[in-house]
């Protein structure tokens, strides 16, 4: 997850209105799964209120996000990081204690390193897994209600109908949730993982998964589900970016119930988003969990410390990653905002040593 390829922040912006056809930026391309997220929270509590008194605390890029420590087996103590797959300009700003935890780490772990896979190759799964097959449309695949709303949404979108007839309705829906993260003055580009991939330096990066299997995961959803995530981006479209902003609020000032109830409360009320977080999100939690635990098991690693970014979607909830990891008999810890900011805690170092 190769060698970084710079671009300006034109060339990473999907071209959604080229005339020719759609080609969406390689580099863009495989963060469109991680902002799934942010389809989740489009479907959350609208009501949920910011939390005021922490961030009036930190400066406007400053964050306090949720971080645990998983340890308990023979090998690797894990430091876990729930990340945000976006930022504002310059980046995120995180706090002493997270720094020092990286810097006290031997490895990094993150969910996909989009470095290690060449443009072309992006650029035929999006055409393979994004794209309608010749001859069909995606007027024809969905229902005349969803057409109808699509139309009326795309009168205010900067993605021709024309463009957006030829796509699969999971492309389309990340499309236009980005269009809205970038309208908030965010960008995939500065995301957490992204910024820790770069301060990595000398450590190995272990992705957990590859962007192929990524962007697959949206593809091969059930034509049903991909329809249901497109009608749910639609009705939202007007409230993109306020929910873009609680979702943001609440990640910087480590708000776990919140960040529950906005990523979860659609799934709890309605059963028909079983099947897209049942693949999304919970059958990810299972096989990502498998490889973390050959960390925390592997003798060749013991009295070392992993660092490990995950996007915080997989880290809050019922079925979250770290729950099951607590269930196992695994020691699972919360790292509290004090020790964020101090790292030191008592005289020992915040990053886990057995």
């Amino acid at each position: 997850m190769m060698t970084r390829v710079h671009a300006s922040e034109a060339d990473r912006t999907p071209r959604i209105s080229e005339p020719a056809g759609f080609s969406p930026c390689w580099s863009a391309a495989p963060r469109l799964l991680t902002l799934v997220a942010v389809a989740l929270v489009l479907q959350g509590c609208a009501s949920f209120r910011n939390p005021q008194k922490i961030l009036s605390e930190l400066g406007p890029r400053e964050t306090l996000p949720l971080v645990w420590q998983i340890s308990g087996g023979s090998g690797a103590s894990l430091y876990v990081l729930g990340s945000i797959h976006l930022g504002p300009a310059g980046g995120w700003q995180y706090p002493t204690g997270v720094m020092d935890a990286l810097r006290d780490s031997s490895a990094l772990v993150v969910e996909v390193n989009v470095h290690e896979i060449d443009s072309g190759t992006i650029q035929h799964l999006i055409d393979h897994y994004g794209h309608m097959p010749p001859g069909h449309s995606l007027k024809r695949n969905v229902s005349p209600a969803t057409w109808e709303l699509l139309e009326h949404r795309l009168a205010h979108s900067s993605i021709p109908l024309r463009t957006a007839n030829r796509l699969r309705p999971w492309l389309l829906s990340n499309l236009l949730i980005m269009e809205a993260i970038r309208r908030q003055q965010y960008s995939p580009d500065q995301g957490t993982e992204e910024e820790f991939i770069r301060l990595a330096g000398a450590r190995s990066i272990l992705p957990l998964e590859s962007a192929a299997q990524q962007i697959s995961f949206l593809g091969t959803l059930p034509r049903r589900v991909q329809e249901l995530y497109l009608i749910d981006t639609l009705e939202h479209y007007d409230e993109t970016g306020h929910f873009v902003n609680l979702y943001v609020n609440a990640w910087r000032a480590g708000d776990e119930k919140a960040l529950d109830r906005l990523i979860f409360d659609s799934y709890r009320k309605d059963p028909s988003f079983k099947p897209f977080f049942d693949s999304i999100i919970f059958e990810r939690n299972r096989a990502m969990g498998r490889r973390l635990k050959v960390l925390l098991e592997a003798d060749q690693h013991a009295g070392e410390t992993v660092f490990v970014v995950l996007g915080v979607a997989h880290l809050v909830g019922d079925q979250s990653i770290g729950r099951r990891f607590a269930a196992e008999g695994y020691q699972v810890r919360r790292v509290t905002r004090a020790e964020m900011r101090s790292p030191e805690v008592a005289g020992e170092s915040i990053a886990v040593h057995p």
